[in-house]
């Protein structure tokens, strides 16, 4: 996961959401309504919903959760089973594959003691303060309990394509830096944006910020001595750092 900015909705969509949640509030059996109002939410409102949710995504409308499959759900991060008052909140929703919404997270949704989420919102929180990545093993790692169970609920360690997928996006990073690095080095400017392009819409974009984090970091020296990442790779960042800013 990585960070995403949440744009505003037209005004006319954010007034349909505001009333469908008076009606669920106003109604005998809350849960019943939003189930009710969901089945024939209005196209129009909701096609810019998804629009507006397909270009938050990370890279080629990817997951917003594991970042590698393409992302189809509305996802609910505060479930409308559970919450039915947040079933038309813009705020509560992302945009999340069948496997992590449907097969991993479901209506499991675990809170602290004061009643705060304890999975990562993407929109809200820097997953990068709860979530490590390990480039040797491709694996995420916990830094706090709210990084432990998002690895849990949504099974970011427990599907191995994932795991290779980070993998593989860490060996791609170093590869296109180099190129990147070629095509300016030669003038060709339309290749070298190409290259800025790719790195972009590349999948796992979080692998990216952690790619910059450790080439940029204190252990770099002992990544490079392991030989997973390139020294070539720290002199391109140096070079030209308005890298770090790509995403």
């Amino acid at each position: 996961m990585r960070k995403l900015e949440r744009p505003g909705l037209s005004p006319g969509t954010l007034v349909l959401l505001a009333e469908r949640t008076g009606e669920i509030a106003a109604a005998v059996e809350p849960a019943a309504e939003a189930r009710r109002l969901w089945e024939r939410k209005d196209k129009a409102a909701f096609r810019e919903i998804r629009d507006t949710l397909r270009a938050m995504a990370p890279g080629r409308e990817r997951c917003m959760y594991c970042e590698d499959s393409a992302a189809k759900d509305i996802e609910h991060f505060w479930p409308k089973a559970r919450y039915p008052l947040r079933t038309f909140d813009w705020l509560n929703y992302l945009l999340a594959c069948g496997d992590c919404n449907s097969n991993h997270k479901r209506t499991r949704f675990p809170l602290d003691d004061s009643g705060a989420p304890l999975l990562i919102d993407p929109t809200v929180d820097e997953p990068t303060e709860h979530l490590e990545l390990s480039p040797v093993t491709g694996r995420i790692a916990d830094l706090t309990p709210r990084g432990a169970e998002s690895i849990e609920v949504f099974g970011l360690n427990k599907r191995d394509y994932l795991v290779r997928g980070r993998q593989a996006a860490w060996r791609a990073i170093g590869r296109m830096l180099r190129d990147y690095d070629e095509f300016c080095t030669q003038g060709d400017w339309r290749r070298a944006l190409q290259v800025q392009e790719d790195v972009c819409q590349n999948g796992f974009a979080s692998v990216f910020v952690w790619f910059i984090r450790i080439a940029t970091g204190p252990h770099a020296a002992h990544y490079i001595q392991r030989g997973y990442l390139d020294s070539r790779c720290l002199a391109i960042l140096e070079k030209y750092p308005d890298i770090k800013g790509w995403l």
